[in-house]
């Protein structure tokens, strides 16, 4: 990936490197890399914010790359070399230079985009200043799409003017109605992620497309052609109905007619402005592969909560119990309220795995919850559980689901903002979101704590559990930080009895949710 930054952006990310460098020696983490775009006053990312900020602008001291001995350090072109959380900023500012042109390499706007997007501590330092990331945001789109200029055509090719009698009022009919068809389909479905779901990430995502295709369309309708040839009277097509059109069987019905309808009216786009202008078709090709992206992770995020609309509760069992042990203690954690069991095994043979596997699923189907297996979807697969959990070093969200099929639950474990974002595009069925507290269960190396939990509620409505040393005295800041599911180990299975420990936390997240 980092091959893909523009000379400017990896000079800020050797800025990043010295001053971890000169301060503890630490991987460089996002907060480094916002401070270092600010260094350079000649970048394009620096030229977005300071316009914005109510307040001037405050940082170290720059840095000086030319000092001797600067190479020594850890080597940038390595992405072992940068912290977790830099890397998810870098795959979200490569998400945000491709989103006009698929061969973009990420700037050091794209950069600031992603880190206002993504980063707690950016965002503290912007509400400092007094700048609204909304508006970064949006300043930030709008210079793209207005410093970004169309290739100019081949003097060989002579471009189709719309103002043609003939031909030209016939290509502006067919751009007219395909591009009313996308916007049309994409509005559909943004009302239903934005009200139904009510998901601030895929709403913000769908608007997205929906304002980039007004960009791309607004230099066709400039000159008003496509209005003056629109015939919606004279139009043979609008009298052309098939049954089918009529009848939407369901919910996923209407967002499935409307993702085709949007991207076939994109294809149709493509197609025809390669006659005007290649660099405009080539921004409705980069619609179209997005409008196929978001209607994968809209699908799958109907489907994750018809699967687990009422699951509040998750339990983590395993560890160093015989089987009749576990099965007692998951039954009694069932018998208390638990809906969903994660099967957590270390030292065990695959043998020994999948007995437990198995019979832990017939138990948990006499209760009507669901059964996950953590880290292996092959033994998922072999015990009929309803699905596998995914730890950031794990198998892809893409590989098990080679493995486990297209209706499995899979869910993944997220430390920060980035790696919400980059689950959801993979597409996760839901997301562990911790650890919030230190465990007695498991080692952490850091804590993501509350703040990731807050992120997690502003970012997405994807079901989630959060996870990581939540007790029933912590309980309390947990749902106040906007968790509405949790995943529970020790508070549970330490408890005298479990049905009754279960019994508490089930009452609490029921409270909290009809409230």
């Amino acid at each position: 990936m980092l091959e893909s930054l523009t000379p400017g952006a990896l000079r800020a990310l050797e800025r990043a490197q010295r001053r971890v460098e000169e301060r503890s020696g630490d991987p460089v983490c996002p907060f480094d890399l916002f401070l270092a775009l600010l260094d350079d006053a000649d970048s394009r990312a620096f030229a977005v914010l300071s316009p914005l900020c109510a307040r001037p602008l405050t940082i170290a001291p720059p840095v000086d790359l030319t000092t001797e001995g600067f190479a020594a350090g850890p080597d940038l072109h390595q992405l072992d070399a940068l912290a977790i959380e830099l890397r998810s900023v870098l795959v979200e500012a490569l998400d945000r230079a491709r989103r006009i042109d698929r061969l973009a390499e990420i700037g050091t706007e794209h950069l600031l985009g992603a880190l206002a997007a993504t980063d707690p501590r950016t965002q503290a330092y912007l509400d400092e200043h007094g700048v609204s990331r909304d508006l970064l945001l949006d300043e930030f789109e709008e210079t793209i799409a207005v410093e970004t200029a169309p290739i100019a055509l081949a003097p060989e090719i002579a471009p189709l003017e719309l103002t043609t009698p003939g031909e030209g009022p016939d290509l502006a009919r067919i751009l007219d109605a395909s591009a009313n068809r996308a916007r049309e389909g994409f509005r559909v479905v943004e009302d239903y992620a934005r009200f139904v779901l009510d998901d601030p990430m895929l709403t913000r995502r769908l608007k997205d497309c929906r304002h980039r295709l007004g960009e791309a369309t607004r230099a066709l309708e400039s000159e008003g052609h496509l209005i003056s040839a629109r015939d919606t009277r004279g139009d043979v097509g609008t009298h052309i109905m098939t049954p089918t059109e009529r009848v939407r069987e369901n919910p996923r019905a209407v967002l499935t007619a409307n993702f085709k309808r949007a991207a076939e009216a994109l294809r149709s786009l493509e197609e025809y402005t390669k006659l005007i202008d290649p660099w405009l078709s080539g921004r409705f090709e980069v619609l179209r592969y997005d409008c196929y992206t978001l209607e994968k992770l809209m699908l799958t995020a109907v489907a994750a909560r018809r699967s687990m609309l009422d699951a509040r509760l998750y339990f983590l069992a395993g560890g160093p119990l015989t089987l009749k042990e576990l099965l007692w203690q998951v039954g009694e954690a069932l018998i208390g309220g638990v809906q969903i069991v994660q099967l957590r095994e270390k030292g065990l043979s695959d043998r020994e795995y999948l007995t437990r596997a198995r019979e832990l699923r017939l138990l948990v189907a006499e209760h009507r919850a669901h059964l996950i297996v953590n880290d292996r979807p092959d033994l998922a697969r072999l015990s009929s559980a309803h699905g596998v959990h995914l730890g950031q070093e794990d198998a892809t969200v893409r590989d098990a689901r080679r493995i486990v099929g297209p209706h499995a639950l899979i869910g993944v474990s997220t430390h920060d903002s980035g790696q919400i974002t980059r689950a959801i595009l993979d597409g996760a069925s839901y997301l562990g979101v911790g650890p919030v507290f230190s465990s007695s269960t498991k080692d952490f190396k850091e804590l993501a704590g509350l703040a990731h939990v807050r992120s997690a509620a502003e970012t997405t409505n994807c079901p989630w559990f959060a996870i990581g040393g939540i007790t029933l005295e912590n309980l309390t800041h947990v749902l106040d930080a906007g968790a509405r599911r949790v995943a529970v180990g020790a508070a549970i299975s330490r408890a005298e009895r479990p049905r009754d420990a279960a019994r508490r936390f089930r009452d609490r997240l029921d409270v909290t949710a009809e409230s």
